[in-house]
């Protein structure tokens, strides 16, 4: 994948991790090691903790990186085109190196948006403007019907075990097997 794909198609790191921290803790946590692995360096980081620290601070440090945009990272360490000096790959040299790539990122990004900016119109006419506002006005209009409908929904009444009331749930195995219990006990 490349980066300009990682960028347009990519999950965002924070967003995915809103949705499920564990899993994308554990695919950084992943990523990173299995390449600190590969990379066999004098110095690095080591330790469990350590190397929870160093996603922990790489994934709030970096907010908008995409998970994709990770693995082309960690693949572009093992291919050797990132190279830290000194055996030595600890926290400081990969904030380095997520620098770099950072500003990689934001020169194709900056000349996407200058080839983009060449073909969209300057000003928009009136009528484009009052057709996008009464686009707008229609999706909020059916955003609060939703919001509506679904206030209109009744809770479902449970009981003490918080089973559904409207279900029958009579078990005559209930009664034997409290029988049963009371005659083991005996």
């Amino acid at each position: 994948m490349t980066p300009e794909e990682a960028w347009s198609k990519g999950t965002n790191v924070l967003a995915a991790y809103r949705t499920d921290p564990a899993r994308v803790e554990a695919t950084l946590i992943l990523l990173l090691k299995e390449t600190l692995t590969y990379l066999e360096y004098n110095k690095t980081i080591r330790a469990d903790q350590d190397l929870l620290d160093a996603v922990h601070h790489l994934r709030d440090t970096f907010p908008a990186m995409k998970l994709e945009e990770w693995a082309i990272i960690m693949n572009r360490l093992k291919t050797g085109e990132y190279r830290p000096g000194y055996e030595r790959l600890k926290l400081p040299e990969l904030c380095d190196i997520f620098q770099q790539y950072e500003g990689e990122r934001a020169a194709v990004r900056e000349g996407n948006w200058t080839e983009l900016k060449k073909h969209a119109p300057d000003r928009l006419s009136d009528g484009q403007l009052d057709t996008l506002y009464e686009n707008y006005k229609k999706r909020r209009a059916e955003q609060k019907e939703d919001l509506e409908k679904a206030r209109e929904i009744k809770p479902v009444q449970v009981d003490e075990r918080g089973r559904w009331e409207h279900i029958p749930y009579k078990s005559p195995q209930e009664e034997e097997v409290q029988q049963e219990r009371g005659s083991q006990e005996a």
